[in-house]
């Protein structure tokens, strides 16, 4: 008759006389799979820019604020002040979507570089 001890299954294969551990090494990293740290520089511009795009937002609201202009039916007031609310909000989306998706920080910088020349509230700056 066989007696099986409790001791099988709590012994780690280390424990074998017989087991042979190889020599460890350590899998290759993957460069896709780490971030990619910004430096210093880079970290201010994202500062600076940001800092332009809430003066953006401002400078929307400030255009929109300005605007008297009413529609004469009711489902185009809606989108008419529904396009104002995008036209505010629009500078920290793009800010934000760009930090989301972008992981390269050159390639971020020239999003928002691109952010920061298209999203100019120009009524703000042309006084209307």
């Amino acid at each position: 008759m066989r007696v099986d001890s409790d001791d099988d299954a709590l012994s780690w294969g280390d424990d074998d006389p017989s087991h042979v551990a190889g020599p460890s090494t350590k899998a290759p990293r993957q460069a896709s799979g780490e971030p990619v740290r910004a430096s210093s520089a880079i970290l201010v511009a994202y500062g600076v820019i940001a800092g332009i795009f809430l003066i953006y937002s401002v400078g929307w609201f400030i255009a929109v604020e300005r605007d008297d202009f009413t529609q004469p039916g009711l489902f185009a007031e809606i989108m008419f002040q529904l396009g104002e609310f995008l036209a505010i909000a629009s500078p920290l989306l793009w800010m934000a979507a760009v930090l989301v998706l972008v992981a390269r920080p050159s390639h971020r910088l020239a999003w928002l570089g691109l952010g920061v020349l298209v999203l100019v509230p120009w009524p703000f700056v042309m006084g209307a």
